[in-house]
């Protein structure tokens, strides 16, 4: 039997026992923490390994190594966009085979480090291994005020579904390496109320949007005509491809007119559908559903 990663998740997530300062368990974009006084702790951890997160060193096509450190630590820092957080700490662990170099772990390491800086990331620690083949995780740290916190289960009925930028054929053109997490994005519109509901599309719009019907049991109408695409994809990579790394935001109704005249960024903001009562599906305005129209969405292990 093969392993179906949200099969998993849905039977062995409720075995965990936490203590009463995990406010945000496992399920989430990031595990939150309540200590008691000043913010939340944000806590996610997430792992690339070479030939199936990016081209390892002996592919046709290797991924130069500093952009396969730089996607290690963004695609952490996605997650605590989608939380409206902001990172602070970083420990990541590095396996790399006995005949690596020098060179190439250091160019790997430079790619987490540069990447840190610029958001101002404090790399506290890690671990450094020799493994049969390349690939490292990272554990991100960040913080979050406990008004502002966004989380998947707090979509309702009537909002409108907005995302961030555009989707489609990530992997084959390499975008899936340079994206910008949406830090910034996610904290503009947490910190001034405007949503309290976000997640990143790591997984593909269809299946990353459904997590979100499912935790906040609503239905999801979308229009296909207004989801922004790449112009190297198609609509079908637009809706089931993984790893864009935009931002799926929940906006309540009153808001949404005003807010293309508020906001302040050039990343596109886009108005695709709506929430409504039904069950945890996403369909077209017609009642079709998306994903017996479109397939199978993304899935680690059959990817």
């Amino acid at each position: 039997m093969s392993i179906d990663e949200d099969g998993f998740l849905a039977a062995f997530l409720p075995t965990l026992k936490a203590d009463n300062t995990v406010i945000v368990p496992p399920g989430d974009d990031c595990a939150a923490l309540d200590f008691g006084a000043g913010p939340l702790v944000l806590a996610a951890v997430d792992q690339i390994a070479a030939d199936a997160h990016y081209c390892g060193p002996d592919s046709a096509s290797p991924t130069p190594p500093e952009l396969a450190g730089r996607k290690l630590l963004a695609r952490n820092l996605s997650d605590i966009a989608a939380m409206g957080g902001t990172p602070r700490y970083a420990l990541t662990s590095i396996g790399m085979p006995s005949g690596a170099s020098a060179e190439r772990l250091q160019e790997f390491a430079n790619g987490i480090r540069e990447l840190a800086e610029s958001h101002g990331v404090s790399l506290i620690g890690g671990d450094l291994g020799c493994t049969p083949s390349e690939g490292a995780s990272l554990t991100i740290m960040g913080t979050v005020d406990r008004e502002t916190i966004c989380l998947r289960d707090r979509a309702a009925v009537g909002d409108h579904i907005y995302v961030t930028g555009a989707f489609g054929n990530s992997l084959e053109s390499g975008r899936h390496l340079t994206f910008t997490p949406r830090l910034e994005e996610g904290r503009w519109l947490a910190e001034r109320g405007l949503t309290c509901c976000m997640i990143d599309t790591s997984d593909g719009l269809l299946k990353d949007l459904q997590r979100v019907c499912k935790a906040s049991k609503v239905q999801a109408v979308v229009d296909e005509d207004n989801v922004p695409i790449h112009e190297d994809a198609t609509l079908d990579q637009a809706l089931l491809d993984g790893e864009d790394y935009e931002l799926i935001i929940a906006i309540p109704a009153k808001f949404s007119a005003q807010l293309p005249e508020l906001w302040p960024f050039p990343t596109p903001l886009t108005k695709i559908g709506r929430f409504q009562e039904g069950d945890a599906t996403i369909i077209d305005s017609q009642g079709t559903d998306l994903q017996t129209r479109h397939g199978s969405t993304f899935d680690h292990f059959k990817s």
